[in-house]
């Protein structure tokens, strides 16, 4: 199943980066600009939204089995 607030928080992640590189003209239409160092940014702002997804389910009153 898709998780679709997920989805929607890495949506506005991404589009938030892309927009700040066009602004400072970082993106792949300069000899400046650096796809890779693009994707690292936007794998690591993938990967902290799914480290706080966790750590939000390991918080769960559900879940907590110790007390």
């Amino acid at each position: 199943m898709v998780n679709y607030i997920l989805l929607y928080k890495i949506r506005k992640l991404v589009k938030h980066i892309l927009k700040e590189k066009i602004e400072d003209g970082e993106i792949a239409t300069t000899p400046r600009s650096c796809l890779g160092c693009l994707a690292d940014e936007i794998s690591w702002e993938i990967y902290y939204l799914f480290k706080e997804r966790e750590e939000k389910k390991k918080g769960s009153p559900s879940s907590d089995s110790e007390g």
